[in-house]
């Protein structure tokens, strides 16, 4: 793949305003096809295939057509502040104006009424109405929104607190931190100008990431035409795309200027394309194998989001070698490094040259003890992870969907938005009565609603509220109990579905399936390096670190967020479950990056070992030319990750918090100490590879 790269550089360099030219047009292209194809993002399903509250959902909506929701819903939340009733004349007479005022919107279906939902509080202070509309949760607009916002004001300036809330329609808008971009980009900025002493080659890998982002969005925005792309999957596309493709254009700018010290430019261009022009495709085809390898779970919303940020790799792989050699042969003696910016000359000196990998070699047991040690210390917490989804507890006070939820946890309690419908198969009274009985009988049930049969009378729906909200062991016990009914008692069959069994029979199948997933990436990652590197060491200290790594980072999640330490720090308010979806995509996502940095870094160091034999020097070496890059990469992705922790969206929140945490142990504390570390300490011995296994293995040359 080398002498292709080096053949494609050798091209660039002679038509660098061609490539430019027409990487700007495939950008041009990107955009006007994707407007015309339009998009249309909605929510990727959650629930697991086969599970059985899948099964029980496709059962109720057949046998109970009615409750099928064809619509986007808004719940009104309503509570008096004004010393009355809520069934009051005088605040029923408001109310009545609310609600006539709210189906004057031509998208309104209909406005089902407290009475109708009998959903006065005990004390007739809080009761809840229903907004149901024409389209789809997705396709409700900010207008319409606005709109409902404008009527609720006639109950509010009655002094009756009225907030909303809703499952499938954005009602405060989301910030899936678009402003964090924009932070990440300023601060990758600086770092890359401390790195090169350049602002001009500062700017070249931020132009590139940005452009390439903007293909891959529009490859995004047009696969919503044809998959069911959910809108916070872009913040992972948007995450993703700037880290590595900044990543990628500098490790190849930082390559170039290290060969300009030795070879002409033409020569420079081509031996950077070819080794670390090699180590950016090979990083991101592990990138994209990894994102990729969640389509294996089987669980849709997985998989779109492991296509979608796929597709930004892909692109920031292409604009990293086209648009970056050709800027490079363009601005010619302006960007290599010979006559650096006088302002920021001075900052230069704070890089790394060759002094990080004389301590780390000098130290090298110690500092594998004490990573080894760090990293074990961190990975406790995880032992007690409790998975589910984040509701409306964890948003900002400031926010009407955490103000609403306030008031349903104190009107009906904390288990009121977490019902679980549970269908019995039987069309007696007497086992009705007997389901119904034995499940008031369970502990944690709050309440049991009394039986609506199906329209054929085949079925019976009975509806049960907990005593605690949807994410807490207690009622993901409650549902299982309820399931061994059925087979403890010889009772009719029973099915149990509705958002809150559907999320835990999700959360179930993840954590089922944590250990399987990790196994297959780590066994790919082992059989992946050991072909590379011809090394036996390589691969385990490189999976070793990336075990210790991805328990760490779980760790200090569920220590922050499910335990509740130093949330006020991350703008949470509340300690809650660790989101479902999120160890997978951090397994997903921290595997192909800290392939990423082990490839960069070891291909160094193999090459280095290669010319002179030396494995200490070896090390040294390529921490001096690569570690700056390395430590540059590492704080870069940080600074793009860590902006979205103070995104309003939980998902978007939780994402980019692990994954900065997730950077911090792998990045600085595996591949800049641990793997250096543990390569000086066994020398020779690293590069060991049994010959019959080293005749077998097929040969992929990296450096």
């Amino acid at each position: 793949m080398g002498k292709q790269l080096a053949k494609l550089g050798m091209w660039i360099s002679q038509h660098a305003k061609l490539t430019i030219v027409g990487y700007f047009l495939t950008v041009a292209i990107a955009i006007i096809v994707a407007l015309s194809f339009g998009f249309s993002f909605d929510g990727a399903s959650m629930a697991i295939k086969g599970s059985q509250s899948e099964k029980a959902n496709i059962l109720m909506e057949k046998e109970f057509p009615s409750t099928k929701q064809t619509g986007g819903q808004i719940q009104i939340v309503l509570h008096s502040k004004n010393g009355e009733s809520l069934t009051a004349d005088e605040n029923q007479q408001v109310m009545t104006d609310l609600f006539q005022d709210i189906q004057k919107n031509k998208h309104v279906k209909m406005v089902i009424l407290p009475t109708i939902l009998n959903s006065y509080s005990k004390d007739g202070m809080t009761a809840t109405a229903r907004v149901m509309y024409e389209q789809k949760g997705d396709d409700v607009s900010a207008q319409t929104v606005a709109s409902l916002e404008k009527s609720i004001r006639i109950t509010k300036n009655k002094k009756i607190q009225t907030e909303l809330t809703s499952n499938d329609v954005a009602i405060s808008g989301l910030d899936n931190g678009e402003k964090a971009e924009i932070v990440g980009l300023a601060v990758a900025f600086v770092i890359l100008a401390v790195t090169f002493a350049s602002l001009l080659v500062a700017g070249i890998p931020i132009v590139s990431a940005i452009l390439g982002l903007v293909v891959g969005m529009m490859l995004v925005l047009i696969s919503t035409n044809f998959l069911s792309v959910a809108t916070f999957s872009m913040s992972l596309v948007g995450m993703m795309g700037l880290a590595v493709g900044i990543d990628y254009a500098l490790f190849l700018i930082s390559r170039y200027r290290q060969e300009l010290q030795e070879n002409s430019k033409q020569e420079a261009l081509l031996t950077a394309m070819s080794t670390a022009g090699t180590s950016v495709v090979f990083a991101g085809a592990t990138v994209i194998v990894a994102l990729l390898g969640m389509t294996v779970l089987g669980i849709d919303m997985l998989s779109v989001m492991g296509i979608t940020a796929a597709m930004a790799i892909v692109t920031a792989i292409l604009t990293s070698l086209t648009f970056v050699p050709a800027m490079l042969v363009l601005l010619g003696d302006r960007v290599t490094g010979k006559k650096p910016n006088r302002l920021l000359s001075v900052f230069s000196k704070m890089r790394i040259h060759g002094g990080w990998g004389k301590f780390v070699t000098k130290y090298k047991l110690v500092l594998t003890v004490l990573v080894i040690a760090i990293l074990g210390i961190a990975a406790i917490p995880f032992a007690h992870i409790n998975l589910g989804l984040p509701n409306d507890s964890v948003k900002s006070e400031k926010l009407t969907e955490r103000r609403a939820y306030d008031l349903l946890t104190k009107a009906y309690g904390k288990g009121s938005q977490a019902t679980l419908v549970v269908l019995v198969k039987t069309s007696e009274q007497q086992d009705i009565q007997k389901v119904t009985n034995d499940i008031k009988k369970l502990s944690n049930v709050a309440v049991v609603s009394q039986a609506t049969p199906s329209k054929h009378n085949d079925y019976q729906m009975i509806t049960v509220q907990p005593k605690t909200d949807s994410n807490a062991v207690k009622t993901k016990d409650l549902v299982q109990n309820i399931r061994d009914l059925e087979k403890n008692n010889n009772m009719p069959s029973l099915y149990i579905t509705g958002a809150t069994a559907i999320n835990i029979d999700m959360s179930d199948a993840l954590m089922t399936a944590l250990p399987k997933f990790a196994i297959l990436i780590v066994v790919f990652a082992f059989v992946l390096l050991t072909v590379v590197f011809r090394s036996l060491l390589i691969p385990v200290v490189a999976v070793a670190g990336f075990i210790l790594s991805l328990g760490a980072t779980l760790g200090s999640i569920v220590f922050i967020v499910q335990d509740g330490h130093f949330i006020n720090l991350v703008g949470i308010s509340t300690k809650g479950a660790i989101l479902n979806f999120l160890p997978v995509l951090v397994i997903g996502i921290m595997f192909g990056l800290a392939m990423d940095y082990e490839v960069f870094l070891v291909s160094r160091v193999r090459e280095e070992y290669m010319k002179k034999q030396n494995t200490k020097q070896a090390v040294i070496t390529a921490m001096k030319d690569s570690g700056p890059a390395v430590v540059a990469a590492a704080f870069i992705m940080m600074a793009v990750f860590s902006g979205f922790i103070f995104a309003s969206d939980a998902t978007v929140k939780s994402m980019g918090l692990v994954l900065t945490a997730g950077i911090l142990f792998d990045a600085l504390l595996v591949r800049l100490i641990l793997v250096p570390a543990t390569i000086a300490l066994f020398g020779h011995t690293t590069w060991y590879l049994p010959k019959w296994l080293n005749k077998i293995l097929p040969r992929v040359k990296i450096d």
